[in-house]
């Protein structure tokens, strides 16, 4: 199963990005991802099979139990690199030490269940990927995108996390809640 664990949005935030969006997908044809799998992930814990789901939820739900809920704010608009030939643009997120900190014991516990597991080890950057560019943007459309302003959206309180798994398909990825996992227990 390829795997995942993330902090999923709420409805009312996925439809207000969904709104302050319109204008820009109209123009700009690029690869947008769809609302419904708007999230925050946390780990990227790649290809894992079933008989380790058990254990893996055992060691996220004790991991997340440290945690209690706090608050993320949603912050600016942004592009995966930072140099060079943007490839993805995202939402960037801010829950400051809370946030980082719940990331970094997920990551734990996913890494001592299955130390040489194909979790990716990258630096944990809190971002919603809200489309891939797969091709180089004409500058209209790289205005129209530094033209996106979706700050002011009311901030929210985690007060769970989510075992996903994500199935590739050609109309683009399904997330389904494996398990979902209160912090704070």
């Amino acid at each position: 199963m390829r795997l995942f664990v993330a902090v999923n949005l709420p409805t009312r935030l996925r439809e207000d990005m969904a709104t302050g969006l319109d204008t820009v997908r109209a123009k700009v044809p690029i690869a947008w991802s769809r609302p419904e799998t708007w999230h925050l992930t946390l780990a990227f814990l790649g290809d894992w099979p079933r008989e380790r789901l058990a254990v893996l939820g055992q060691a996220l739900r004790t991991a997340v139990a440290e945690h209690g809920p706090f608050v993320i704010r949603p912050g600016t608009m942004g592009t995966f690199p930072e140099r060079g030939r943007p490839r993805v643009l995202f939402l960037q997120l801010d829950g400051d030490d809370p946030l980082r900190e719940l990331a970094a014991t997920v990551r734990r516990a996913v890494n001592s269940v299955w130390p040489d597991g194909p979790q990716d080890h990258k630096a944990f950057r809190p971002h919603v990927t809200v489309a891939r560019i797969k091709r180089p943007l004409v500058e209209a459309e790289q205005a129209d995108l530094r033209s996106l302003d979706l700050a002011g959206f009311e901030s929210f309180e985690v007060e769970s996390v989510a075992l996903m798994a994500s199935e590739l398909r050609p109309e683009g990825a399904r997330h389904t809640v494996v398990e979902s996992l209160r912090l704070g227990g």
